[in-house]
């Protein structure tokens, strides 16, 4: 693990790489979720029921499970590393009143429209499925480096 990333719905994220997890890639960076150590039995479960469901998709508008380390403490989720953070974050931090913002643009109307694509390509796979998400929000989303935005939070995802 080699950053800390932040804090997420069971415990801390952190940036890592992982060897062989990806076809054809000898490295690949990922996130790493934990769970709290001093979490409940019941909050154990939850997490990986998160990881149960996301095991299940296979969408590029998805974030990906890559794998789950069950053995030892903490547990880890191996996910996709979206290097934007969520939305939410990302689209606040492009506001001009921030201090010491880079001055990034913010994106065009036809990004912002392809980015609503991708949420509801996601969402459209989920519901092919028979997943209903529950929490689609902003902080939800994830941005990948090349600004591609993919569902994640599966936390409330329930099959039906």
């Amino acid at each position: 693990m080699s950053r800390e990333l932040g804090q997420g719905s069971f415990g801390m994220v952190y940036e890592g790489v992982a060897k062989g997890v990806v076809k054809d890639e000898p490295e690949t960076r990922v996130a790493i979720k934990t769970v709290n150590e001093a979490a409940s039995m019941r909050e154990r479960i939850e997490f990986l029921n998160e990881a149960s469901v996301m095991k299940e998709f296979n969408c590029h508008h998805v974030v990906r499970l890559l794998g789950v380390v069950s053995q030892g403490q903490p547990t880890l989720v191996i996910m996709e590393l979206m290097t934007r953070g969520d939305l939410k974050s990302y689209l606040r931090s492009l506001r001009p009143e921030i201090e010491n913002n880079p001055v990034l643009a913010p994106p065009s109307l036809s990004k912002m429209i392809q980015m609503a694509g991708e949420i509801a390509d996601g969402m459209a796979y989920l519901n092919a499925n028979k997943f209903v998400h529950r929490d689609l929000a902003a902080r939800n989303c994830m941005v990948a480096e090349d600004f591609t935005v993919k569902i994640g939070g599966m936390f409330f995802a329930l099959q039906i």
